[in-house]
């Protein structure tokens, strides 16, 4: 397909920022391009009956086998003046539980990568209304026992833990949160201790540090899912994912940040770019990019640093399988 059924541009992001009967692009590499050599030991063209349905920023919810993994799920994505040039870190939390309940099935699972309010703001919700365990960092645990979410529901994780929950095992991976033009990121902080109050506001919500996740589902494919558009090289090296689900960035302060990525991990077979879309827009409105996002130039990144892999990109709540 061609790229005129890419959504067009038309919001500003202040910051970072499978695939069968999809109708979204699916962009292969070019006739006759010489197909990136992949790593001993990868696992391309097996099957898998997984599910994946893209929520928006860095979501999915994956589906196998009467199970349920969610990863980042902001489902609610309240207006914060972010997009209009008027962003309110004052702007006060809300769920919409009727809408989050519509979509997220019955978790038994959901990965927080971090904790700003577009990856961990319906996690609380989620958490108390079904049974899931969360895996996170300290901070989002902290934050999680201040909403009143028992201790024994949470997974604290650092990076480089390999957890085998039956059926599908989830690699954790130290990451790093994306980088605005001038190096720096975006709400940093961590916490050591739950807050003294309830959160209540974006401003309650600092990052707590960022995780990757690398999900394989039997004997794979294996899905790599990013939260931000930085990475730990040294942590992510020899994971080798089938598919990743990259977060494309909005300025070039990470270096050669596509080609070392792809590089580090094994040249994946196919790349889902996320966190490019306006996050505070209904998902029923459809996925809408950001004008200061550069897609187009993430997506010929990836051509030139891997030719041999095929780009998705993913349209809201569609089912695909890798």
């Amino acid at each position: 397909m061609n790229d005129e059924k890419t959504p067009r541009f038309n919001r500003r992001l202040l910051f970072r920022g499978a695939a069968a009967g999809a109708a979204v692009p699916m962009l292969s590499a070019a006739p006759g391009a010489a197909t990136t050599p992949r790593r001993p030991g990868s696992r391309t063209g097996k099957a898998s009956g997984a599910e994946f349905r893209w929520l928006g920023t860095t979501g999915w919810r994956i589906d196998f086998d009467g199970r349920t993994v969610l990863s980042d799920p902001y489902l609610t994505r309240f207006k914060t003046g972010l997009f209009e040039g008027s962003f309110n870190a004052r702007t006060e939390l809300e769920t919409d539980e009727a809408l989050v309940g519509e979509h997220i099935g019955r978790p038994e699972l959901v990965l927080v990568s971090h904790s700003h309010w577009d990856h961990f703001n319906d996690v609380p919700f989620i958490a108390r209304s079904t049974e899931a365990r969360i895996v996170g960092t300290e901070t989002t645990y902290h934050l999680l026992r201040a909403f009143g979410i028992d201790a024994n529901r949470m997974i604290v994780v650092k990076g480089g833990e390999v957890l085998d929950f039956g059926g599908y095992v989830v690699e954790v991976v130290s990451s790093r949160h994306s980088r605005n033009k001038a190096q720096s990121y975006f709400a940093p902080g961590t916490l050591n201790a739950p807050p003294a109050a309830r959160p209540e506001t974006i401003s309650d919500l600092p990052e707590g540090d960022t995780l990757a996740f690398q999900v394989t589902v039997g004997d794979g494919p294996s899905a790599f899912l990013m939260g931000a558009s930085d990475f730990s090289a040294r942590d992510a090296e020899g994971l080798r994912p089938d598919v990743a689900m990259v977060a494309v960035p909005n300025s070039f302060s990470t270096h050669r940040y596509v080609p070392r990525l792809l590089k580090t991990l094994g040249y994946p077979g196919t790349v889902v770019p996320v966190h490019w879309d306006v996050f505070e827009n209904p998902l029923k409105d459809g996925p809408q990019e950001d004008p200061t996002m550069d897609l187009a130039g993430f997506r010929d990144q990836v051509r030139a640093a891997a030719p041999g892999t095929r780009i998705l990109l993913p349209d809201y709540l569609t089912s695909y399988r890798f």
